[in-house]
């Protein structure tokens, strides 16, 4: 038992020290860089990217077309009303009316029949208003991205929030798999850059 542990303090203070080379300019262990990289980096960087794209991104496009910044232009036509429960869980939930209308893109093409309208001032039935069309993702990993959902001046108030407080948290904690995904193979190609040279001087040397 004592050899064993004694064994793995040898190989942690190795770990330690070939990471200290890595940065200090010192020989880059490329073997456990590139594990680390395939093993670790990648699989994170995929996944907090994914994460970032399908929140923050989605989210500040909502905000932008309920400001009528960007999206695709059209115009929508209320047709109906429905009463949907939100929520629930230990949160709770609440009864929140949603509106649904057909979009007419200004572009022309077909209209898209009763899609999710965020609309001011109510749901009236036949009310006709400028909207920008978010088309629907249904690879994203938000709830209600499967829709095309029109937004008319309202509906970006909580994606709001999630851009700021959301982006940020997702930044600072999915930043370092990214940073690592992206550092890892500039640090590899140096390393294998650096044994070539060095076996070239060696021949240069002995000949």
């Amino acid at each position: 038992m004592t050899g064993g542990k004694k064994s793995d303090g040898k190989q942690s203070r190795s770990a330690v020290r070939a990471w200290g080379r890595a940065w200090s300019g010192g020989e880059i262990a490329v073997g456990p860089l590139l594990w680390m990289w395939l093993l670790i980096c990648l699989p994170l960087a995929w996944f907090f990217g994914h994460l970032i794209n399908d929140v923050p991104v989605y989210s500040a496009r909502v905000v932008a077309a309920g400001l009528d910044w960007s999206g695709e232009r059209g115009t929508v036509t209320v047709n109906r009303s429905q009463r949907v429960v939100e929520g629930g869980g230990r949160g709770g939930s609440s009864t929140v009316t949603h509106c649904f209308g057909d979009f007419a893109p200004a572009a022309g093409g077909a209209p898209l029949k009763d899609i999710r309208v965020h609309v001011e001032g109510g749901c009236e039935a036949g009310r006709t208003v400028a909207a920008r069309l978010i088309r629907a993702e249904p690879d994203n990993w938000l709830t209600g991205t499967d829709q095309d959902q029109a937004y008319a001046g309202d509906g970006w108030g909580k994606a709001l929030f999630i851009v700021l407080f959301m982006g940020a948290f997702l930044l600072i904690v999915g930043g370092l798999p990214i940073f690592c995904a992206v550092l890892f193979p500039v640090m590899i190609l140096k390393g294998l850059y650096d044994r070539a040279r060095a076996r070239i001087r060696g021949r240069t040397a002995d000949g």
